[in-house]
């Protein structure tokens, strides 16, 4: 009895353990972007779509890149997928995420946000003063 009780923890933990969160990966595509400074913040927003249903935390992450390549900032649309062998939808489901951050260095001017399969590049506006 002991042993069998042995073997269901054993079982138990490995399934445990394979189902662990996955890192976050590029999503699918992305359909449109923003990049504003408000507040003294840059905030990006942008919205796209994922291969199937099941992914989970949608964010955008800012690229380290050096400083040397002068005017743009990257960021990668990333998300959660789903569980391996989950069950889940299979079409393509739309995401939206949102970052504010402290100001880019002098000189940015523009935002690169980047997917699986194509990246938009997107101005920075300054919020218009009323």
């Amino acid at each position: 009895m002991r042993g069998h009780a042995a073997f269901v923890l054993f079982l138990f933990a490995l399934a445990t353990s394979v189902t662990s969160a996955a890192p976050a990966r590029l999503v699918y595509r992305i359909d449109h972007a923003t990049a504003r400074i408000e507040h003294n913040r840059l905030v990006i927003a942008a919205s796209g779509a994922v291969s199937t249903g099941g992914w989970e935390k949608p964010r955008l992450r800012l690229h380290e890149v050096p400083a040397a390549q002068g005017e743009t900032l990257e960021v990668e649309f990333v998300a959660t997928p789903p569980r391996h062998r989950a069950a889940v939808v299979q079409a393509v489901l739309p995401v939206h995420a949102k970052f504010a951050a402290r100001l880019p260095r002098a000189g940015v001017i523009q935002v690169k946000i980047v997917s699986q399969t194509n990246a938009v590049t997107v101005p920075v506006a300054q919020l218009s003063s009323r």
